[in-house]
């Protein structure tokens, strides 16, 4: 029994070396970009996706969410809180109704990086397209971020939900990636 069990324990001591090692082989930054088409008008989606205060309402990832303007630079610093913990970007752009951009801030985190959204109006409807412009510092979380869960899983369920909130199941698709400035 002993021998399994210290067997069991240098299976998965390996694994995760590999893990380790093909994780710090990774580069720390990605590029992702996802796109849907949206049956709303763009100041209507635009209104929806800023709105972060009401965000928990359509996102069911999110249990609160909290905005206040940063004394310092006088930016919204908006804070989310899911079953994960809590996330806090700044908007360091926001033109209405085509335009926004938000950044991970905080110390010691895990990953980092910015979200660009672009929304284009189609008709009627509202082609919204956001690039993430991820980093991955811990090597096991990038193996994980690249190869268990994808550099597009939190775009797709982002857009996903984006869409529900609109009454129309949505699939994403791969599109040219949105400037950051």
């Amino acid at each position: 029994m002993l021998k399994a069990v210290i067997a069991i324990a240098l299976a998965i001591g390996a694994l995760v070396g590999v893990v380790a090692i093909v994780g710090g082989r990774l580069p720390v930054g990605h590029v992702a970009t996802r796109s849907v088409v949206i049956n709303a008008p763009t100041e209507v989606v635009f209104g929806t996706i800023t709105d972060f205060a009401a965000a928990p309402t359509w996102r069911p990832d999110l249990k609160s969410m909290s905005v206040v303007a940063d004394p310092a630079t006088g930016r919204w610093r908006v804070t989310e809180e899911s079953s994960n913990g809590a996330m806090t970007m700044d908007v360091e752009q926001m033109v209405p109704p085509s335009r926004l951009v938000t950044r991970i801030v905080g110390d010691d985190l895990p990953w980092g990086g910015a979200w660009a959204y672009a929304l284009e109006p189609e008709g009627n409807t509202t082609r919204v397209t956001i690039t993430e412009y991820g980093e991955v510092y811990n090597p096991i979380f990038r193996f994980m971020s690249r190869y268990i869960m994808g550099h597009t899983g939190t775009l797709e369920t982002y857009l996903t939900n984006l869409g529900k909130k609109f009454g129309a199941d949505v699939t994403s698709v791969d599109a040219p990636p949105v400037a950051l400035k």
